[in-house]
């Protein structure tokens, strides 16, 4: 019985997003959090800004170290994240 009102409780929050227009500013938040727990902290301090358009997510970081660490790890980051979110939503990681 349980089972069948958790799957009603989550139909009812995604409808509710959808009719509301809030899935896009849930989804970026999330992925922000998400972000955070692949980075970790201490790379995470370092980005500055995080954006998610047209499935592609762009980080803004202040440190030229973090930025070449990012790059050499930008396609298990988006494997992970993608992974966390439970879908294929970002294609493609830029790093400013």
């Amino acid at each position: 019985m349980k089972r069948n009102s958790e799957c009603t409780v989550n139909v009812a929050i995604d409808e509710f997003l959808e009719k509301n227009r809030l899935r896009e500013g849930v989804t970026k938040y999330q992925i922000a959090t998400i972000w955070a727990q692949t980075v970790g902290n201490v790379i995470a301090k370092y980005t500055k800004r995080i954006s998610l358009n047209n499935n592609k997510l762009t980080v803004h970081t202040s440190s030229p170290t973090v930025r070449k660490e990012l790059m050499m790890l930008k396609t298990e980051i988006l494997e992970q994240i993608n992974k966390k979110i439970g879908q294929d939503l970002v294609k493609e990681i830029e790093i400013k």
